[in-house]
């Protein structure tokens, strides 16, 4: 199998036309409402509203018009690995337009596809086709769970209810499904480009309408994800998920296979199981961020109240303490002057005063008590 053709620079480059679309879908989500999978008529509306979107679903289309052009001239066991190496374009669009980064467990399982890649390239070199036409009963059987199944995984996740404190998930189940649904429509886009069916023929098989209607579920279902998680996740999950999909059930429909020998086998079988441990081995909760305390939080705790005097100070030279009488520390001082702001007289003075009026004569008729003096009117 030739697999340095200019078909696979075509179905390398239609990849990275898909992340390309995939990311003006992710920036269109900042000027939309909260979107929900239970009311389609709503994310219609958001959707056919934005011209963000519109100008990515156009970039997904030359992405597909790309791939139609490589599975015409390459059969799938070539293109395939050509496909999944544009997995390269997804780190740079998402780090340079989006500012997203990789984490740990997120670049082994980058790894992980590189390596599933590779041995999917050895396995093309020893495989074959011959063009089959299936029934259309066989066709629909084997798509019709590729867009049941994901319809209801994706309508389950959205309405779960999710706790305040939990942590965001990273969008494994959106990802998949979405995965899921382009899967079946590359599987009808596979029919329409390898068995080269005249017009006439095009518009009675149920190949282009499968693929319209996979497709437009999936816009759906991929832009309601893109509000929640982010493009790496869910691009890295699409892809590993639509590609597989698309080699098992083309090979059983269309007739794709390879020689009974044991290295091509063990090649494929090798590369299904890496790119399954890349999906499984994916985080299912976003890494938890440090939150930055606002400007005045932060200047409050860094600068401290300065000491100011001690409202309620110490009895000076005499011990105080548990096991004492009275309290450890004196209360708040009166205020120094009275009401009328007159001083009022302090303890000691009171005393006085009343032991000079209790000991002063106390006769009838007499004017010694009277400080006005004797005889004075």
């Amino acid at each position: 199998m030739e697999l340095l053709h200019w078909a696979t620079i075509v179905a390398f480059l239609s990849t990275g036309a898909c992340f390309v679309g995939m990311a003006f879908l992710k920036t269109a989500t900042n000027d939309m409402p909260p979107l929900h999978g239970a009311r389609p008529f709503a994310l219609a509306a958001a959707m056919l509203s934005s011209p963000t979107w519109a100008i990515g679903l156009t970039v997904i289309g030359v992405g597909f018009g790309l791939q139609f052009t490589a599975l015409t001239v390459l059969p799938l066991s070539a293109v395939q690995p050509a496909m999944l190496a544009g997995l390269a374009f997804l780190p740079l669009i998402a780090g340079i337009g989006l500012g997203e980064r990789l984490g740990r467990r997120e670049a082994v399982c980058m790894a992980l596809g590189a390596a599933a890649i590779v041995l999917y390239a050895r396995a093309a070199g020893n495989a074959y086709s011959f063009d089959q036409a299936p029934a259309e009963l066989l066709l629909l059987a084997a798509i019709s769970p590729s867009l049941a199944l994901p319809a209801v995984l994706f309508l389950v996740s959205d309405l779960r209810r999710k706790g305040a404190h939990e942590r965001p998930l990273s969008g494994i189940t959106y990802g998949i499904s979405t995965g899921m649904l382009i899967g079946a429509a590359e599987v009808a886009l596979m029919g329409m480009a390898t068995l080269k069916t005249p017009l006439d023929d095009l518009a009675v098989s149920p190949n282009p309408y499968l693929f319209i209607v996979a497709t437009a579920l999936a816009a759906g279902q991929i832009q309601i994800a893109f509000q929640r998680c982010r493009l790496l996740i869910v691009g890295f999950l699409v892809i590993m998920t639509a590609n597989p999909q698309m080699l098992l059930v083309s090979t059983a429909l269309y007739g794709h296979g390879w020689e009974p020998r044991a290295a091509p086998l063990a090649s494929l079988a090798g590369g299904l199981l890496l790119n399954f441990a890349a999906i499984w081995f994916l985080p299912r909760h976003e890494r938890a961020r440090p939150t930055r305390p606002s400007r005045r939080i932060s200047g409050d705790m860094a600068a401290p109240p300065a000491p100011g005097p001690d409202p309620n100070p110490r009895l000076p030279g005499k011990p105080s303490g548990p096991g004492l009488a009275g309290p450890e520390s004196l209360p708040a001082a009166p205020p120094e002057h009275g009401p009328y702001g007159m001083k009022p007289p302090s303890l000691r003075d009171r005393i006085a005063r009343d032991r000079a009026e209790r000991e002063a004569p106390r006769h009838l008729g007499t004017d010694a008590h009277d400080p006005r003096g004797p005889g004075r009117p």
